[in-house]
């Protein structure tokens, strides 16, 4: 049923999401913030990472000192982390302690699977197979497909890649692209871009369905991130099957 099946990817989200920022995972049901510091085994490396899954949110840090300006802070409600005025604080905070160049960066929202589909029907003529390693370089740089591919010098991410799958049009031209990168242990990320001239055809959606449904087949879980402002790949995870379940920002030093 779909709501088990969100509330079994909804936890298994949560306890690992929850052991990579340092916190319990009763942390996102506590209606208050929660401050902690990062372990250093995590793979989050942003100095700050703030989260929420609506009925409790987490602050966690690099650098303990973040952490006391934040207690310092008078905030309202835990949800308050997320304004402008206490992500901008924060990143000037960091600058003041040598983290030169250190910013916020606006939230993204991300999935969970709710509902297993089953594959979707291509437009006649097109088809999807995987993308071979020569081929993900060669498109890279073009910066067409950053969303599946990374871009260019994004080590670290290019090397979590676990698969990348394609849609071909009947030319044989690649009209879209799905990267499937290991997120978190036992969790998968699905990153996604459609040629802008193939888009309409529900590519977006047959690809996500396609890359979830491979996920799923390794025994692990798949999950849909996007930004806040991305009105249509909000849209396309609901049609692959996901629902939301988490809010993230960060404050980072570029490079």
């Amino acid at each position: 049923m779909p709501g088990s099946q969100f509330r079994q990817s909804a936890a298994a989200f949560k306890a690992t999401f929850a052991s990579q920022l340092g916190c319990s995972p009763a942390a996102f049901e506590s209606n208050a913030l929660t401050i902690v510091e990062r372990p250093a085994d995590s793979r989050e490396q942003h100095l700050a990472i703030v989260a929420t899954c609506g009925t409790g949110s987490v602050l966690s840090v690099t650098d303990s000192r973040l952490a006391e300006w934040a207690r310092e802070q008078p905030l309202e409600t835990h949800f308050r982390i997320f304004l402008p005025s206490f992500l901008e604080g924060l990143a000037a905070h960091a600058r003041e302690l040598g983290y030169a160049g250190a910013r916020s960066h606006s939230p993204s929202e991300g999935m969970v699977l709710a509902e297993d589909l089953p594959p979707r029907d291509l437009p006649p003529g097109y088809r999807i197979a995987e993308l071979p390693l020569a081929e993900q370089e060669r498109l890279r740089p073009g910066r067409e497909f950053e969303n599946a591919l990374a871009e260019p010098g994004e080590d670290a991410k290019i090397a979590s890649l676990r698969i990348v799958f394609a849609a071909y049009a009947p030319d044989g031209a690649i009209a879209g692209v799905a990267g499937v990168w290991d997120q978190y242990p036992g969790i998968d990320e699905i990153g996604l871009d459609v040629a802008r001239g193939h888009r309409g055809l529900g590519l977006a959606t047959t690809l996500t369905v396609h890359a979830t449904r491979w996920i799923r087949a390794q025994g692990r879980w798949p999950i849909y991130t996007y930004s806040v402002t991305n009105v249509r790949s909000m849209n396309n995870g609901l049609s692959a099957g996901y629902r939301p379940l988490w809010l993230l920002s960060v404050v980072y030093v570029p490079g």
